[in-house]
């Protein structure tokens, strides 16, 4: 019975995160097109999450920020026992408790707290995409030797490192908009725990028995 539970919560856990890429990628995205005042080339998210529209931006990073806490959990639980990492769930987990700063600290723009809210937004912002990037690549390391999850993984775990690689080039680079290079990175963070939760789906099929 204790095993079925995990198994309905893991199940839960992906579909809420599918659920969060999804509804996150849709109102990004359109708010690409409702911010007209912006050039989506050169301007950055964080843009977005103040102004017209801003409180759309930011439930949604409120969505993910819970989408990964769950996310977090339900990956040690999926990963065979051999092969777990609690440093990849906490990672997630990080970035899930920081990710509302990063959102609710554009609020502060333009008020007497505006250079403290700009430190803040800067650290919570790498924080979270560090925290990411590492947890997604030592995470599709650990599944790639896992027999019940590695189907597919080396797919997951290109896609993290080209994640990664952006996430780097677009701080020692400066050679493209930020902007851009920004929104690329979150599309294919984005993409990779789309996919990471089509793994857990398929982890936590009704036929297995056990998650250890």
């Amino acid at each position: 019975m204790n095993a079925l539970r995990r198994f309905v919560s893991v199940r839960h856990a992906a579909y809420l995160m599918a659920i969060a890429v999804i509804v996150f990628t849709t109102v990004c995205t359109a708010a690409q097109f409702w911010r007209i005042d912006l050039n989506p080339i050169r301007t950055p998210l964080s843009t977005y999450l103040r102004g017209p529209g801003g409180v759309y931006v930011r439930s949604v990073y409120y969505v993910m920020a819970i989408a990964l806490l769950g996310f977090a959990w339900a990956i040690y639980e999926a990963t065979v026992r051999t092969r777990r990492s609690l440093l990849a769930s906490l990672l997630f987990a990080g970035a899930g408790l920081i990710l509302p700063i990063v959102a609710a600290s554009e609020l502060f723009s333009d008020t007497p707290y505006h250079a403290l809210a700009k430190i803040i937004h800067r650290s919570t912002t790498l924080a979270t995409f560090l925290w990411l990037s590492f947890g997604m690549v030592l995470l599709s390391s650990r599944w790639l030797r896992d027999q019940r999850m590695k189907e597919g993984s080396r797919f997951g775990l290109a896609l993290a490192w080209l994640a990664t690689f952006v996430l780097w080039f677009q701080v020692l680079v400066s050679i493209f908009p930020n902007g851009l290079m920004e929104k690329l990175a979150i599309a294919l963070i984005l993409l990779w725990l789309g996919w990471a939760s089509r793994h857990l789906l398929r982890a936590a099929q009704p036929g297995l028995t056990d998650l250890s």
